[in-house]
């Protein structure tokens, strides 16, 4: 009896294939349905703050939790929002809005390199900044052979979707590229807790190092 039921399991999965995935897949389901849930997860990441803890997951504002006031110098109480971490669990409470939120987390962090980067030697800022440098030169290099091969795909009369999906994850090695270049210099010359240091480095340093 069991024999059956696993048979017929199997067999109704393969029909399901058969007649659905794969006419499907045919037509690019499978490859839009994959580029929306990974645009999706790039809004998400884009919108909400990055977990100041792991550095994995965002930070998502829990909606059904209680409201917590928050008393001020000057007397008056203000709301605080729980947020909560999607990757880790990490929770925070910040003022309500996005603008609080990542205040709060820009500040965590900031406690956390200090820690981790404070006391650190000239000898150890350059390895690590060697090692975001060696990271920076690879994601740079996959951007180039993949950017190579969408404009190729979009030169050669390919589908569309296919050359943008080609074109769209080569723009996102290239930014990971500059973030590291950017965290080798910043490691390197000790702009770690500077304001601005950012703006700095994208107008007057080199990208590629």
């Amino acid at each position: 009896m069991r024999f059956v039921k696993r048979a017929a399991s199997g067999a109704a999965k393969v029909t399901k294939y058969v007649t659905m995935t794969m006419p499907l897949s045919m037509f690019g389901w499978q490859l839009n349905k994959g580029l929306f849930e990974w645009n999706r997860s790039m809004w998400t990441r884009t919108v909400n703050p990055t977990c100041p803890d792991c550095d994995a997951g965002v930070l998502l504002a829990q909606r059904d939790a209680p409201a917590i006031l928050d008393q001020t110098d000057g007397g008056d109480a203000r709301p605080l929002q729980a947020w909560s971490c999607n990757h880790c669990g990490f929770g925070m409470l910040a003022p309500e809005g996005r603008d609080g939120i990542r205040e709060v987390a820009s500040r965590h962090r900031l406690a956390r390199a200090r820690m981790a980067f404070g006391d650190l030697s000239r000898a150890e800022r350059e390895s690590f900044g060697r090692q975001h440098r060696i990271s920076s030169r690879i994601f740079f290099g996959a951007a180039a052979v993949i950017g190579t091969h969408g404009i190729y795909l979009l030169a050669s009369a390919a589908p569309l979707i296919i050359a943008l999906n080609w074109l769209s994850f080569a723009f996102m090695f290239w930014v990971l590229g500059m973030k590291k270049s950017y965290r080798s210099w910043q490691v390197t010359t000790g702009h770690i807790f500077q304001e601005g240091a950012a703006k700095h480095w994208f107008n007057h340093e080199k990208w590629f190092v």
